[in-house]
């Protein structure tokens, strides 16, 4: 009896040490496994932010003319919010090009090979057969003009040179002090501003046609301050190369 009370004790420490090195070695996997996420995650990080850096340099942002890389307007950060999303789902680069100038216009791509490789990937998917969007100008200077004089209007040739119809789905301004109507023929749309028009509407543009985009400007809108004035319309089609275009007013305003 005193033999076995005698090892006991030694028995005891025995599993009690392999107790604890079970014990460290769970700890030390454990350790492992959290290091390694960690590790993973910053390398996904970095590889993200890498591929967001070499999408961004050959971009542009089309609503002003600061770099897309910097650009902070609402518009870059909506095209940059849709190509994380991109990225964060494995989409291949070049898909990331060729989804973005569907979305946003091909004119969006400032790298040549990329823009004719996406330009041509889309072009065959129409079959050949495709509308073109072609503003006559995209922009005017109205020059210097009193407040006073209150609305000033001005309008542009939006024409269909593309060989299938041309259908303008929306037509918004940059300010409230801005509206639109499309005009084809003696039909005339509604003027409309900001929140764009109706969910359900839609003009066509016969091919080798086209349409007025009449603008008119309220320089006695409480929005419109003295001084030099930039607004924007922006016009929605099923231009697969060119689905949103823009026609950039200036106008200096005095007393």
């Amino acid at each position: 009896m005193a033999m076995v009370r005698g090892r006991m004790p030694v028995i005891r420490l025995k599993k009690k040490g392999d107790k604890m090195r079970i014990n460290q070695r769970i700890s030390l996997v454990i350790l492992l496994a959290i290091c390694l996420t960690f590790l993973s995650q910053t390398i996904f990080a970095q590889n993200i932010k890498d591929l967001n850096s070499e999408i961004y340099s050959k971009l542009k942002c089309c609503k002003c003319s600061v770099s897309f890389t910097t650009c902070t307007c609402q518009h870059a950060k909506e095209m940059k919010a849709y190509i994380s999303s991109l990225i964060e789902s494995n989409v291949p680069v070049d898909d990331i090009f060729y989804k973005v100038a569907k979305k946003f216009t091909l004119d969006t791509i400032i790298d040549k090979q990329v823009r004719d490789r996406i330009e041509k990937r889309i072009i065959n998917e129409s079959g050949g057969k495709r509308p073109q969007a072609v503003l006559e100008s995209a922009s005017f200077n109205l020059g210097t003009v009193s407040k006073k004089q209150g609305i000033i209007s001005k309008t542009f040739k939006l024409y269909n040179k593309g060989n299938d119809v041309l259908v303008v789905k929306n037509l918004k301004t940059s300010c409230a002090c801005v509206t639109a109507a499309v005009k084809i023929g003696k039909n005339k749309s509604a003027y409309f501003g900001t929140t764009g028009a109706p969910s359900d509407w839609q003009v066509q543009i016969n091919p080798g046609k086209s349409a007025d985009i009449e603008v008119a400007i309220d320089l006695k809108h409480h929005t419109v301050n003295i001084g030099r004035l930039i607004r924007e319309i922006y016009i929605s089609t099923n231009d697969l190369l060119n689905p949103e275009i823009t026609i950039r007013l200036e106008v200096e305003v005095t007393d």
